[in-house]
């Protein structure tokens, strides 16, 4: 059935001058679109960006032309985007339920208690890190 089916691809290693606009005009060459959500890190690490497609059959013809390909330069890593619940769970380690989530937009008030207030019904908090402390590469909590 194609509702059980994958739709949803990752790009990574993407050009810090990639742009939401340019990964949307090039995948859709192969197939519609329906968004893309570019993640751009400020510590330094590469943007990598969601393809979501309205159907797998797109989604699919596209992981198999995208892979490899490079993309302003850069060779893409092209793969099926999984969510935690797709992903096989560690029961060896501490950490089997260790996520790592990424909430932007956050007034400037947001104080890390605030943080931790919000996310600590659904389990233990590592730590927070805030977007100006990332800048600054120091980590709340």
């Amino acid at each position: 059935m194609e509702d059980d089916q994958p739709r949803t691809l990752y790009v990574g290693n993407l050009s810090r001058d990639v742009t939401e606009p340019l990964i949307l005009q090039v995948f859709t060459q192969i197939g519609p679109c329906k968004s893309c959500k570019m993640i751009v890190d400020t510590a330094g690490n590469d943007p990598y960006c969601f393809v979501e497609f309205y159907d797998h059959r797109h989604a699919a013809a596209s992981l198999a032309a995208m892979n490899g390909r490079k993309i302003m330069g850069k060779e893409v890593k092209v793969n099926w985007a999984t969510t935690p619940t797709s992903q096989k769970k560690d029961t060896s380690s501490k950490y089997k339920y260790h996520f790592h989530v990424f909430v932007g937009d956050l007034s400037p008030e947001i104080t890390t208690e605030d943080v931790k207030a919000a996310f600590g019904p659904f389990g233990r908090i590592s730590h927070v890190m805030s977007e100006n402390a990332q800048s600054c590469r120091v980590t709340k909590g």
